[in-house]
């Protein structure tokens, strides 16, 4: 399955998953499935319906933007899913939730999804590569956690896949842009601390740290630029690190 390149698509997709949750199971457990995250993570399902939420308002504004469709028609379901969400019970059960889930309501968002893929100026990515990342990003944290790295330096790594690793669990719900923001700021950190970076042919465990790193967001830059369809982002910064790190 593809992430789509629209918010309507995202939406949509999300929404048919959560349709398909047994009504006879607890909403927390519904809306983990959905997002594939703990169950028993309360702070962190709210923070993913608080994206949700803002992937609404997001699709909102997409379609107010198109020129040639009824607006009135397009943004029809949306009066139900603002009554959907805005019920936060999660140990309550999950039916009451999946009768408001619609078939009218989610084919209206996939026929604005439809609409708006058209004007996107990015392709789908898939989830497969989106998992694949996260279980390198995974690997490399733990490594870093138990590695005997400078607190300062394990410190940097750790807030840049921090970052990085929370854009793609959000991926499925924000998109390409929550990532590509991570990314640039990754590239930047990189550049700040060039200095620190040991020369090629070092041995030691902080430069094989930093090229592991750099290969973690080598692999991210790629999978940015196959969905923009453009030249690599910040291309420059990325030769220059290349040059830093030795490639």
């Amino acid at each position: 399955m593809e992430v789509k390149n629209n918010p309507a698509g995202r939406l949509h997709d999300l929404l048919r998953t959560a349709q398909k949750q047994p009504a006879k199971e607890r909403a927390r457990n519904a809306w983990g499935k959905v997002f594939k995250v703990e169950p028993g993570d309360t702070g962190l399902l709210l923070e993913m319906l608080a994206n949700l939420i803002g992937l609404v308002s997001d699709t909102k504004t997409a379609i107010e933007r198109l020129d040639d469709v009824d607006h009135a028609l397009y943004l029809k379901p949306f009066k139900k899913l603002e009554v959907f969400l805005s019920q936060v019970n999660l140990d309550a059960g999950w039916e009451h939730w999946q009768k408001q889930l619609d078939e009218p309501t989610l084919y209206g968002l996939q026929f604005a999804a439809d609409r708006l893929s058209r004007n996107s100026g990015s392709t789908s990515i898939s989830e497969k590569d989106i998992e694949e990342l996260q279980v390198e990003l995974e690997e490399f944290v733990s490594s870093v956690l138990k590695s005997d790295l400078p607190s300062g330096l394990k410190a940097l790594f750790l807030r840049n896949l921090e970052a990085v690793r929370h854009a793609l669990l959000v991926f499925r719900i924000r998109g390409i842009d929550g990532l590509e923001h991570e990314l640039e700021r990754a590239i930047g950190s990189l550049l700040l601390n060039q200095e620190h970076i040991p020369p090629a042919g070092d041995k030691s465990a902080p430069r094989k740290f930093w090229e592991r790193f750099f290969v973690v967001i080598e692999r991210i830059n790629k999978a940015v630029t196959l969905s923009r369809g453009a030249k690599e982002l910040a291309g420059p910064a990325m030769q220059a690190i290349e040059h830093m790190i030795g490639k």
